[in-house]
């Protein structure tokens, strides 16, 4: 990394991850599957976390108009999600659904692939990219001066602790399903401001980020069955489906509780990811070596 100021740090990830972004929304117009729709939906993500955690170091109120923006596209996105996840989930559960509550559901996603191209379509051809990447040109602020490190090791172990605690009560056994979607969310902030700042760490964040990735995919599990059972629960073809998501729902979460009880909620682990989070080391990643912004 060419600059580790705060300032130097924002500019170079938000180079990098507009054009991704840009190449993400061609891939999405071209043929907008599944794949590609999850994968707009994460870059979205990486974006609104880096205008977040970095907030200082951008001009305010461009950046809230450009969050405002992607959360937009982001709510379209996930009505195409939910409907490629129902459809998944019938074609698994039960092949042999009426092909009614197939067409319905596959009418609904056509309409919401369109709305969502529709606002790609417009964030192309008004050159967002561009006209992005220079409205978040940093500005100088005292609320981020400093080292990206600093920052790093400010927020990640304090963020590290807060999950930890939001876990072990989302984990209890009388724990509310609000508690455990409030826990997913804080999961999700929580691995890509990791993702964020993976740059400044090499290779002694990777144990932690891959023990995130594979609890994240279990609650991501759990809360595909809620949003699945919730949608086909309206229509009479789906009510069998939907009553075997719930008991699917109930299993993930059962694993959820056993998995963090095996692997997270040790006094020990804890501070070794605190402790690890507090020292950076090794070489930036080169993972982006060759991309170049918009």
């Amino acid at each position: 990394m060419s600059d580790s100021t705060a300032h130097g740090f924002a500019s170079e990830q938000a180079g990098k991850l507009l054009h991704l972004l840009a190449s993400q929304t061609t891939r999405t117009l071209h043929t907008c599957s599944p794949s590609e729709v999850h994968d707009l939906r994460v870059t979205i993500r990486r974006i609104t976390r880096l205008l977040k955690v970095l907030n200082g170091c951008f001009p305010r109120k461009q950046s809230t108009k450009i969050r405002r923006r992607l959360k937009k596209i982001m709510v379209q996105a996930g009505r195409v999600r939910d409907r490629d996840i129902a459809l998944k989930w019938i074609a698994k559960i039960a092949p042999s659904a009426k092909s009614s509550l197939v067409r319905k559901i596959e009418a609904q996603r056509k309409k919401a692939a369109q709305t969502l191209t529709a606002s790609l379509q417009r964030w192309e051809h008004r050159s967002s990219c561009l006209k992005w990447r220079k409205a978040l040109e940093p500005e100088s602020s005292a609320e981020q001066r400093g080292s990206a490190e600093a920052i790093a090791r400010r927020l990640l172990p304090r963020m590290a602790k807060d999950w930890f605690r939001s876990g072990n009560n989302a984990a209890r056994h009388n724990a509310s399903a609000e508690e455990l979607h409030q826990f997913r969310i804080a999961a999700k902030n929580l691995r890509y401001t990791l993702d964020l700042f993976a740059p400044l760490y090499g290779a002694s964040i990777n144990h932690p980020l891959q023990q995130l990735k594979a609890l994240q995919t279990l609650l991501g599990e759990v809360n595909d069955c809620v949003t699945v059972e919730q949608m086909l629960s309206h229509y009479k073809a789906g009510r069998p489906i939907a009553a075997a998501l719930d008991k699917r729902q109930r299993k993930k979460s059962q694993q959820f509780r056993e998995q963090w009880a095996a692997h997270f909620s040790s006094a020990a682990l804890q501070r070794q990811w605190t402790d690890t989070l507090r020292h950076l080391g090794g070489e930036p990643s080169s993972a982006h070596a060759g991309e170049t912004p918009c």
